[in-house]
């Protein structure tokens, strides 16, 4: 069995805060590697990477791989709303004086988060970008993650939980009962570190729990 899993952060081990360090041993993937030693892997993770980034690394080059299942963890970095665009951040990134240094304090304030409601991929580039997927892949099995954060983490990002959900049914209309809900139990288990988005290792053991389920359905050798 060939298994190729595509990440952002939330798949990778954390070393800061302490109260959140997760170790490479107890992130989901490598429980999903340790319950199926036959098993070839491929792992692609990223930070603050929008799906359409990421999956067009494993269209670009693993194709030929013809992997027989795909895990996708990917999603919010699309739909969190944001005070600033890419190119704008980097713009104030690069400012010097005052009123940069006050922009980089409030370039992610809620306040300002809730008034722009700016989104870094629309949903109906969404869409495209996970149907394409799909096509291209067409004899891999693949299972989408929820796209998940702990209800808090709308004080902090206003508008993320309705924005969340709306990407979430476009998930389900393509991939539908191979998209694992995980919002519910992880926010029931204290499964989210401290800054309410990432996965403790609670989350990842409960995440990989619901995996191997789906996985051992699915009737692949």
């Amino acid at each position: 069995m060939k298994i190729l899993i595509l990440t952002e952060s939330a798949g990778n081990p954390r070393s800061f805060p302490v109260e959140d360090m997760t170790e490479l041993e107890e992130t989901y993937p490598y429980l999903i590697r340790e319950e199926y030693k036959h098993a070839v892997f491929w792992q692609l993770s990223y930070g603050n990477i929008t799906t359409e980034e990421l999956t067009s690394q494993a269209c670009a080059y693993l194709t030929h791989w013809n992997p027989d299942l795909i895990i996708v963890h990917s999603g919010l970095n699309d739909c969190r709303p944001e005070a600033f665009t890419d190119f704008q951040k980097y713009i104030i990134t690069n400012l010097s004086g005052r009123l940069a240094q006050y922009l980089k304090k409030y370039m992610y304030h809620p306040k300002l988060i809730k008034i722009r409601k700016i989104q870094r991929v629309s949903a109906r580039r969404f869409r495209k970008t996970i149907k394409k997927l799909k096509l291209i892949f067409n004899d891999s099995n693949i299972i989408w993650l929820e796209i998940s954060v702990d209800d808090s983490y709308d004080e902090i990002r206003p508008g993320v939980i309705r924005r969340m959900a709306k990407y979430n049914s476009i998930l389900k209309e393509f991939y539908k009962d191979n998209v694992i809900n995980l919002q519910a139990e992880l926010s029931r288990e204290n499964g989210f570190t401290t800054d309410k988005l990432h996965w403790n290792s609670t989350g990842h053991k409960l995440v990989a729990r619901k995996l191997i389920e789906k996985i051992n359905t699915l009737n692949i050798t």
